[in-house]
């Protein structure tokens, strides 16, 4: 670690432009008072000498002294040393000295000193420095209440003040000191940016998450966070190379633990035992707490906890206790043997239950004290992991985990808890965790009522459908399993067949829908109603499916939420996009995406993702729609999964329309490694995902292969993307002259045509399909008119063909207008491939067309996409990126992401940054479409 240099101040811009503007103002004659303020560590001396460093820079005399606890009873101490001890010294020491001798001390003292400093900031401005000032004698407050309030010399006063320490006298002065006009300026934590550059700074590297996670403990204190790295340095944990710093492991370094044992051995004997045994109670803990703990009155505790907040180790927080810094209770506890620590956590986590708090206040000190076979913390534990489950899945997954490892082989509670804990795990979107619990307890013998509930979770959060179907298989071949859970495992695998194409009747959902009825099990009837919904819709009777949903939500009001509710409700709105208000849908996703990340839900948010990413493809908003998929990280993706599947066929679309190919390719890769697997809807999927790119490069006959084989499924609304999928199918039937083709997307057509009367939407896509495979161009032009504008993309495509129809037929005038129509749609909607496409057929018939696309510049303002800019533009004007969704119709998640990617492009961090960007250099007009 370089510490042979001095580092520059970081995250303290906006502090140093207070000191920048007050030195300024002292430098053309024009004196201050600036308090600091802050805790102990927080960063005041560092920026006081800097302060010093930009007083000489700008002819200012800086004049700098110390208070201290131990000089209090020496008068004007602080004073003295800043103003006599100069060099050279502002006053007269022997003067001062002969004043000793007055009756009135105090008043000659000020008068001599005033004139001394009067004298020399007319010679040169003045800047004196008083750090600590909260320790100075009162003898140098009253006096600083004299000088420096409505002193008009240029004289700079820049006081440092501890937080909450000091006297009555201390505080009063600094009360009066700001009630006369003077700055207060309060130092608060490090940002993590500011924590991050600190980092870096020492180590000369790039920190890596190990390092950072570390230095995160600090909270923001320049001090903790710099004896961290000397500690770590010193242990030889400091791992730099190739440009990367790391740290190894992850307990904090002996320094800190030696340096916590000194300071408390300087307490008295009860004063530290106070502070040891509040580093094993929670964060915030209660006198009442610490009292049970030590088998103490509270009033007795009172002169040990007042030592312990005046040493700067604990403070309060309302009615609690905690300690100044997270790194302070982490040393404590890292100063004393870890077994008395371990059963101390214990002790405390006892007293709390015995105080009667919830278990989850208590559930962090159990998980990290209690002993195997310890009944009371599994009790405890898993009451908390219930309550956490409605916030914080994951937490609660953590500390039902540790439930399940405090329970001795064989306990009848093993098995249920086990289903609990895989149950938040999938919640939290960790599966292959959930997957390796439950096959470790199954592979020990378990009663056949555990093994089907650890089934029956497992298999609502695998990754693979299939896999997923064979639980609930092998589930149902048990033979003693409750009438509940035997209903339950039989309405999810028909959810999961019927979703998954592998049956396309209601005779398994309703069975299902059957015996949940006659059971009476609430969610086994929501997950059966919603397959019956699904079944209704792959047959095309999207009304009835819609109205059959609509009693599904209602009758999941009845009961608490579970996964049932969550996937009947992703269902109800993918109706509600298929059929096509768009407007409603994009409000109901943007709500429940919020919902789904307040509430934690990780498992909910690929799903409601990919929804709002539909919606917005389908509006012909492509950066919206891929930005909406690619706000969630890959890992939340997984591979083998319909939500994986689904967010490749709205990128494919994206990619096509915009000409991505790095895009396309990958989508390609992923596709070809999914188009094997058994499951019809993955296979099928991928199969039209293939057929897709290749229509796009121009390869009708590998497109007619993909859509004509046997992996590609028969065209159904059950898909998202079914208007697409029917419409490429009738498209490539026609041009690679193929008629089982030409049947396939007849076939698809019917059973849009199937509900009478029917969603308009469908009637319309139908009779568009039809007029393709009958090159009809009137009917063409029907539909253009008709899809317009709910579906801008598919007008502009039906006006194309439509177009390209009647100039076959001779009809040029006709053909060419269309073309202008599809030309100016696709413009608009920035499917910038799909209108270079229709300009190369207005050039062959003498129309020349361009879209204006300037060259995208690679960072800065000229970077950002229009859906960035529109983004940046509302959040600039104060909007929250709650506020900004509602205003644009996105979801939060997807605003995060636009501001992500613009601040990346823009070299920002902060909206205050966004806003100095802005004040430096104007970005502009608002995002526009760019013209045709």
């Amino acid at each position: 670690m370089d510490g042979g240099r001095a580092a520059p101040i970081r995250g303290r811009s906006a502090e140093l432009a207070v000191l920048d503007e007050a030195i300024s103002a002292v430098a053309s004659g024009h004196g201050s008072v600036l308090v600091l303020e802050g805790p102990p560590g927080i960063g005041k001396s560092r920026l006081l000498a800097e302060a010093c460093q930009r007083a000489g820079n700008r002819g200012v005399r800086a004049l700098h002294a110390q208070g201290f606890e131990y000089q209090q009873s020496a008068p004007f101490y602080a004073l003295f040393a800043a103003t006599l001890h100069a060099d050279p010294p502002v006053g007269d020491a022997e003067s001062l000295r002969r004043s000793g001798d007055v009756t009135d001390l105090r008043y000659w003292v000020v008068h001599d000193l005033r004139a001394a400093i009067h004298a020399a900031a007319a010679s040169q401005p003045l800047m004196i420095v008083l750090d600590d000032i909260h320790w100075a004698d009162n003898a140098t407050l009253l006096a600083l209440r004299s000088l420096a309030v409505g002193d008009q010399a240029p004289v700079l006063w820049v006081l440092a003040t501890r937080t909450g320490a000091g006297g009555a006298a201390a505080r009063q002065a600094m009360a009066e000191l700001r009630r006369a006009g003077a700055t207060l300026v309060r130092l608060a934590p490090l940002a993590p940016e500011g924590v991050v550059e600190i980092v870096q700074d020492a180590v000369r590297a790039r920190a890596d998450r190990s390092l950072l996670d570390l230095a995160a403990m600090a909270h923001g204190s320049p001090f903790l966070l710099i004896e961290l790295l000397r500690g770590l340095d010193e242990e030889g944990r400091l791992d730099v190379r190739g440009g990367r710093a790391g740290a190894e492991g992850d307990q904090l370094p002996r320094r800190l633990a030696l340096g916590m044992e000194q300071r408390l051995d300087e307490l008295a004997p009860d004063t530290a035992a106070v502070v040891r045994v509040a580093a094993t109670l929670p964060d915030h803990f209660s006198v009442a707490l610490l009292a049970a703990v030590l088998d103490r009155p509270p009033a007795a505790l009172m002169p040990d906890v007042q030592a312990a907040i005046r040493a700067d180790l604990l403070a309060e927080h309302g009615d609690a206790l905690t300690f100044r810094h997270e790194l302070l209770r982490s040393a404590t506890r890292a100063s004393m043997p870890r077994s008395l620590c371990r059963a101390m956590e214990r002790q405390s986590a006892g007293a709390m239950l015995e105080m009667g708090a919830p278990p989850e206040e208590v559930a962090t000190q159990l998980a990290r004290s209690a002993e195997a076979g310890d009944q009371t913390a599994v009790g405890a534990l898993r009451d908390a992991a219930r309550s956490a489950g409605r916030s914080d899945p994951s937490v609660a997954a953590d500390l039902s985990r540790r439930a399940v490892e405090l329970l001795p082989p064989g306990d009848p509670q093993v098995d249920s808890l086990v289903a609990e804990t895989v149950l938040m795990l999938n919640r939290a979107h960790r599966y292959r965790e959930a997957q390796e619990l439950a096959d470790t307890t199954l592979s020990s013998p378990a009663s056949q009522e555990g093994e089907a509930e650890i089934r029956l979770r497992i298999a609502a959060g695998n990754e693979a459908p299939e896999q997923r179907i064979a639980e609930n298989r092998r589930a149902l071949e048990l033979s003693i399993i409750d009438d509940v859970t035997r209903v339950r495992h039989t309405a999810w695998l028909a959810y999961f067949e019927t979703v998954n194409g592998i049956h396309t009747d209601a005779s398994s959902a309703g069975r299902a829908m059957d015996a949940a009825t006659a059971n009476g099990d609430l969610e086994a009837r929501i997950v059966s109603a919603t397959a019956l919904g699904m079944v209704d819709l792959q047959q095309g009777y999207a009304l009835r499916a819609i109205r059959r949903m609509d009693e599904v939500a209602a009758l999941a009001r009845l009961g608490e939420p579970t996964l049932g509710h969550i996937v009947a409700d992703i269902h109800r709105v993918r109706l509600v996009v298929t059929v096509g208000c768009l407007e409603e849908a994009g409000a109901e996703v943007a709500d429940c995406v919020e919902r789904a990340r307040r509430d934690r839900y990780a498992m909910a948010l690929p799903p409601w993702a990919v929804l709002e990413g539909t919606t917005h493809a389908a509006a012909g908003r492509l950066a919206e729609a891929r930005a909406a998929v690619d706000a969630l990280p890959m890992r939340e993706w997984g591979t083998v999964t319909e939500n994986n599947l689904m967010r490749m066929v709205v990128l494919s679309e994206v990619g096509v329309r915009t000409d991505d190919r790095n895009m396309l390719q990958q989508l390609l890769t992923d596709a070809h490694a999914l188009s094997t697997s058994t499951s019809p809807l993955l296979a099928g999927g991928a199969a039209y995902l293939i057929a897709l790119v290749a229509w796009h490069r121009g390869d009708v006959y590998e497109a007619a292969r993909r859509l004509g084989g046997p992996q590609a499924s028969a065209v159904t609304p059950l898909w998202l993307n079914v208007f697409d999928q029917l419409l490429l199918t009738a498209r490539v039937a026609v041009a690679a002259d193929d008629a089982a083709l030409r049947v396939r997307a007849a076939d698809g057509i019917e059973v849009l045509e199937r509900e009478r009367p029917g969603a308009p939407l469908f009637a319309a896509v139908a009779s568009y399909g039809r007029s393709i495979l009958e090159r009809d161009a009137d009917a063409l032009l029907d539909a253009a008119n008709s899809l317009h504008p709910s579906r801008p993309l598919l007008h502009a495509g039906a006006a194309e063909d439509a177009g390209r129809e009647l100039v076959r037929a001779g009809r040029r005038r006709e053909g060419v207008e269309q073309f202008n129509v599809a030309f100016d749609t696709f413009a608009t909607c920035q499917a910038v491939a799909d209108a270079r496409r229709v300009g190369r057929l207005l050039r062959g018939q003498g129309v020349e067309r361009r879209i204006v696309v300037q060259p995208r510049s690679k960072s800065g303002w000229d970077s950002l996409t229009d859906a960035e800019l529109r983004v940046v533009n509302a959040i600039a004007d104060g909007g929250t990126n709650r506020e900004v969704a509602a205003q644009l119709q996105l979801s939060p998640n997807t605003v995060k992401a636009h501001v992500r990617n613009a601040f990346a492009k823009l070299g920002i961090r902060s909206r205050r940054e966004l806003a100095r960007s802005i004040d430096d250099g104007e970005p502009g007009p608002k995002a526009e479409v760019p013209p045709g």
